[in-house]
């Protein structure tokens, strides 16, 4: 099988990018063992790598045009360029027809689409974000599966960190609520550490932050949630749990509402921080904020959600509501559960903040 019609098709469906031919490589890559940097003749437009491997296995990355949004729309793309794989190399190649998405430990989302030759697996077609604008890949190979880590996982984001957008639409990484940016709320581009451990949406305002990081399993009972929010305000905040407030309800038109609490930092009398568990599904979202004005950016980022292209509207509805109970009682072993959740998450702010993301 010889690669480079492979690797123009995908090329082709891609040149709907406006990407200037001398734009920086918004990607890098260290190059697997066996594999080298492939010239194709003629060069292929809009190409960001593109590498030959061990027996005629390719693997090239483009500037992708308009993306639609959510699953289905990339599905859509996908399924696009792999008809044009299939008609430029005259190969039949077969779609598994479904969507797999992969997080690797670079910080890189991977949504796959995987296809047969033969009955056997022999390609994968993909959409990479990498923090920048969105690129479409191809790997053909006799083992794709083995190849996903070494070539996805070897890519390196050049793309600046921490760049702040201030207009427009703010989508979480796994499409599932969004946010109109503007009024004094804008965005910013996660980090690779805080991609890889699970953060989805950064937003900020007036000299605060918040960030939303996904848990893609929640164990706690909901008559519990009030309780853990406090316990987190208190470890991140290294406050005594009786000076953070009371959990509270904050209504979000994106699904059930979260739970919320805030407290000062002690020793720093214009700095607050605020946490919030958003139930969502069957998994939710631990949210932190940071800084003079936290509680009020929390419960403003909260106000300005909205379903993403990839919420399911029931399992929205079935989303267990949560409760904000009078008593302030707590017990010590959801305080120590609660401990972890909060080190994650000041873990994930302080790495911010040590680029300097956090701005007035």
């Amino acid at each position: 099988m010889k690669a480079t019609p492979l690797l123009l098709c995908a090329a082709l469906l891609a040149a709907g990018s406006a990407a200037r031919a001398d734009a920086p490589a918004p990607v890098g890559m260290e190059i697997p063992p066996g594999w080298s940097r492939a010239a194709p003749n003629p060069p292929i437009a809009g190409a960001v790598i593109a590498l030959q491997g061990p027996e005629s296995s390719s693997f090239v990355v483009v500037r992708a045009g308009a993306v639609p949004a959510g699953a289905a729309g990339a599905l859509s793309y996908l399924t696009r360029v792999l008809d044009g794989v299939r008609a430029g190399s005259k190969l039949d190649f077969h779609s598994s027809g479904a969507i797999e998405t992969r997080l690797f430990r670079n910080g890189v989302s991977v949504q796959l689409l995987r296809a047969t030759l033969g009955g056997n697996p022999r390609l994968v077609v993909a959409l990479i974000d990498a923090g920048g604008p969105p690129l479409v890949a191809t790997l053909s190979s006799a083992a794709p599966e083995a190849m996903l880590t070494p070539l996805f996982g070897g890519l390196r984001p050049t793309a600046p960190e921490g760049a702040v957008r201030l207009t427009g639409i703010e989508r979480s990484l796994d499409g599932q609520f969004e946010v109109a940016l503007g009024g004094g709320l804008r965005a910013r581009a996660l980090t690779v550490p805080e991609r890889g451990k699970g953060a989805v949406m950064a937003l900020q305002s007036e000299g605060s932050e918040v960030i939303f990081l996904k848990l893609s399993q929640e164990d706690a009972a909901a008559k519990d949630q009030a309780g853990l929010v406090r316990a987190t305000v208190a470890d991140a905040a290294k406050a005594p749990f009786d000076a953070v407030s009371p959990a509270r309800l904050a209504a979000t038109p994106a699904g059930p509402a979260a739970l919320c609490a805030w407290a000062s930092v002690p020793g720093s009398p214009d700095l607050r921080l605020a946490a919030g568990f958003l139930p969502w599904a069957y998994w939710g979202y631990s949210v932190i904020a940071r800084g003079p004005r936290a509680d009020q950016l929390l419960d403003g980022a909260l106000a300005a959600l909205k379903p993403g292209p990839d919420a399911v509207p029931k399992l929205l509805a079935d989303t267990p509501r949560l409760e904000a109970p009078d008593s302030d009682d707590f017990g010590r072993g959801a305080a120590m559960a609660a401990a972890a959740i909060a080190l994650v998450l000041l873990l994930v702010w302080r790495a911010a903040r040590k680029k300097g993301n956090v701005s007035p």
